[in-house]
C-alpha cells in the first residue's frame, strides 16, 4: 500500500494502521519536517525514510505532514520505491603528508600565535610537499583536539626538526603525536543515516584522488560499518578515480565489488559481503597510508549517492 501524502497550506494529520508483524515505512521527499507518532514515540523527517516495526500486537501511527510529499507503505516488506536519492559529497580537499619515524616524539612552542612542533629527529618533509598539506597529530591531555592539521611552514634552517601547524596557540595545549610514514589516517568519515538504502537499493561513490609520482606505495582504504570495502596500493601513479557499487541485499547483507578494484570492469578478486543492518546509521571513511615520508595523498573529492 503505498500511498502519498501532499503538502498543503495547513498541517495534514494521517492515522496509518500498521498489522501484527508489519511495517510502517514513512519517507519524507521534501526538506521540511514530517513528524510520525507511534505509541507517543515521537520522530522527525527530513529528506530521509525510516521504518517503524514490525510489532507484536497492531499499532497505530500518526504522520503529522508539514509542506512537503510524504510517502508511507505498509507490508510485511514494504516496497517504498520512490523516496529521492540522498546525496552525500565533499569539495574542499584535504592532502596528507607524514614525516619519517624520528618524528614521533614532540614538544611544542609559540610562533606567531600558532604551534610550532618540534620533533626529536630530522622530519624528511620538504616545503615543496608537505606547505599546504596536512599532518594528523594527536594530543595527550590538554585542549588539543586529535585531528589533520594543515603545515604552514617548515623550519628554515638545516636540522628540519620543526613544522608550524595551523592552530591557535592555547596554554595547556597537551603533548602532540604526529603519525609517522605508513600509519593509517581517516581524511573523511560520514555518517549514512538508517534506512537510506532499501533492500534492493544501495549506494555508488565516486572519488578523486591525486598523489606524489614515484615508485613508493600508497595505499588508499575505504570502510562501511567498519568493514574493509578498498584497500588499493599504488605506485608510479599521480591520479586515480575510484568508484565503488554497493546494494542492499537485506538480512544485513551488503555487497560490493573486490577491495582491489579501483572502479568498474573485470576482476580477479572476490565480491565483499559487509555485514551490516542498513536499517541502522552506517559510517563510511575513506583512508590513506603512505609507505614513505614526505609522500602526498590528496583526495580531492568524494560524493555518495544513495537510493532507497
Amino acid at each position: 500500500m503505498s500511498t502519498y501524502i501532499y503538502a498543503t497550506d495547513v498541517s495534514t494529520n494521517t492515522d496509518v494502521i500498521i498489522p501484527t508483524g508489519h511495517t510502517l515505512y514513512v519517507g519524507s521527499t521534501g526538506n521540511q519536517q514530517s513528524f510520525v507518532n507511534v505509541n507517543n514515540t515521537l520522530v522527525s523527517l527530513s529528506n530521509r525514510a525510516q521504518g517503524f516495526g514490525p510489532y507484536t500486537g497492531d499499532r497505530v501511527a500518526t504522520i503529522t505532514n508539514y509542506y512537503s510529499n510524504v510517502e508511507y507503505d505498509v507490508g510485511l516488506a514494504p516496497t517504498l520505491r520512490s523516496f529521492p536519492n540522498l546525496f552525500i559529497e565533499n569539495i574542499p580537499g584535504v592532502g596528507l603528508v607524514q614525516p619519517a619515524a624520528t618524528f614521533a616524539t614532540l614538544t611544542y612552542e609559540t610562533n606567531a600565535g600558532l604551534v610550532r612542533l618540534v620533533s626529536a629527529g630530522v622530519h624528511g618533509l620538504t616545503a615543496a610537499i608537505a606547505v599546504g598539506a596536512s599532518v594528523y597529530v594527536t594530543w595527550a591531555t590538554g585542549t588539543g583536539v586529535n585531528g589533520l592539521y594543515a603545515v604552514t611552514a617548515l623550519d628554515a634552517d638545516t636540522t628540519g626538526v620543526k613544522i608550524t601547524i595551523n592552530y591557535p596557540y592555547v596554554l595547556g595545549l597537551g603533548t602532540p603525536t604526529v603519525a609517522v610514514a605508513n600509519t593509517v589516517v581517516t581524511l573523511a568519515s560520514v555518517t549514512i543515516p538508517a534506512f537510506s538504502m532499501g533492500i534492493g537499493g544501495g549506494m555508488e561513490i565516486d572519488s578523486l584522488f591525486s598523489m606524489t609520482n614515484n615508485a613508493t606505495v600508497k595505499t588508499l582504504g575505504m570502510t562501511l560499518a567498519g568493514t574493509s570495502i578498498l584497500s588499493a596500493a599504488l605506485a608510479s601513479n599521480a591520479s586515480v578515480s575510484v568508484q565503488k557499487n554497493l546494494v542492499n541485499r537485506g538480512s544485513s547483507a551488503i555487497i560490493t565489488n573486490a577491495t582491489t578494484s579501483v572502479g568498474h570492469g573485470l576482476s580477479t578478486g572476490a565480491i565483499v559481503s559487509v555485514t551490516a543492518d542498513a536499517t541502522t546509521d552506517l559510517v563510511f571513511a575513506i583512508t590513506a597510508q603512505p609507505a614513505t615520508a614526505n609522500n602526498l595523498i590528496r583526495l580531492e573529492y568524494f560524493k555518495l549517492n544513495i537510493n532507497f
